[in-house]
């Protein structure tokens, strides 16, 4: 019976049993962590501080903030503006997503269930659980930095349908809810300065309108969607962890980059610490459900464990051994700097289908 080790995890995906645990979609964990590769505000020097940084440290983000410019409608000496600009500095506050497991391996010996399919699906289960716990994290920040500006509703909305923004949540009537809807929601955003490519997370079943419209045309007809303004597949996202309400769909119109995780790694996990049976390491692989590399720390210790077994004493349990795994999910939810929400418009969009 081979050890609980971090390369379990490149096991995982290879097991075939049957295991009630449900597992619904997570997309925000997707989006966020397809966005990342947009963060294009984040120096790779200072991505890689943040990998290693002590809870102790920051590191500061320089911005050129927004600036009232002067222009002079004479030329000469005595009319060149200064034109100072204006600096800030902003950090992040890393967030921990921690579990594991215990594993008794002599349990099994007289046990219908295989130690080895046992161990992986409880691996799946809490991997689920932390990656669910993730979605959590991610949904307070885009809540926190959704847009509470927009401007030229009227200009883009389509002719059958209207888009409205109230409580800081753009609104699409029904009837604008089809597979041009996406094209049309870009352009209100370009046209709010902050054009780009953008990805949508809504509840469960909250883009069955696009997705059937899309359908229509046939995989053969992708340059017609494209012309449409269809977002790729690949950029439509659903979460069982928004909540549908009443609306069609509630969630949230993201610009690539405007919300990414980095993992940080703290010392003893980086530097592959071993004390007797007790390892520390970084899974090589992301961990499934978090998308993210994960802190691993395995210990075997000696123990008797006859208390698991509800009737009699098993013998297997009285000098035993138990394996155990904690995984320490660490990381940044990293974001553009916005000076003023209340003045500026984001690239955070609250985004509500309606039903009429």
């Amino acid at each position: 019976m081979a050890n609980l080790d971090a390369t379990d995890w490149n096991d995982i995906q290879l097991t075939e049993a049957s295991n009630e645990k449900r597992f619904s979609e997570l997309g925000l964990v997707n989006l966020a962590k397809d966005s990342t590769a947009g963060v294009d505000y984040i120096s790779p020097s200072a991505r890689q501080q943040l990998n290693s940084l002590s809870s102790l440290r920051d590191v500061k983000i320089p911005v050129l903030k927004d600036q009232t410019i002067t222009i002079a409608t004479q030329p000469g000496f005595d009319y060149i503006p200064s034109n100072l600009g204006t600096s800030a500095a902003y950090s992040f506050t890393p967030v921990d997503i921690f579990s594991g497991f215990r594993h008794y391996p002599a349990q099994f010996d007289n046990n219908q269930m295989d130690s080895e399919w046992t161990k992986r699906e409880i691996m799946k289960n809490v991997a689920y659980k932390m990656g669910s716990t993730a979605e959590g994290l991610l949904a307070v920040v885009l809540e926190t930095r959704k847009t509470q500006v927009m401007n030229f509703l009227t200009q883009v909305s389509q002719g059958d349908g209207a888009f409205t923004f109230t409580s800081d949540t753009l609104k699409v009537a029904k009837a604008a809810q089809k597979e041009t809807m996406f094209y049309n929601i870009e352009q209100l955003m370009a046209a709010n300065e902050l054009g780009g490519n953008y990805r949508i997370a809504t509840n469960r079943a909250g883009l069955a309108v696009q997705k059937s419209e899309a359908a229509k045309y046939g995989a053969a007809n992708d340059k017609n969607l494209q012309a449409l303004g269809m977002l790729p597949a690949d950029r439509m996202y659903e979460s069982g962890n928004i909540a549908p309400s009443t609306q069609v769909f509630n969630g949230w119109f993201v610009r690539d980059g405007a919300i990414g995780m980095i993992e940080n790694f703290p010392f003893d996990f980086r530097n592959g610490t071993e004390v007797g049976g007790k390892k520390w390491s970084i899974s090589d692989m992301e961990i499934p459900y978090t998308r993210l590399r994960a802190n691993i720390y395995v210990n075997n210790e000696a123990t008797e464990a006859t208390a698991l077994v509800g009737a009699g004493t098993d013998s297997n349990m009285i000098m035993t051994h138990f394996q155990e795994m904690a995984i320490w999910i660490r990381f940044y939810i990293v974001y553009r700097y916005n000076s003023d929400l209340t003045t500026y418009a984001n690239d955070v969009v609250k985004i509500q289908g309606l039903t009429t």
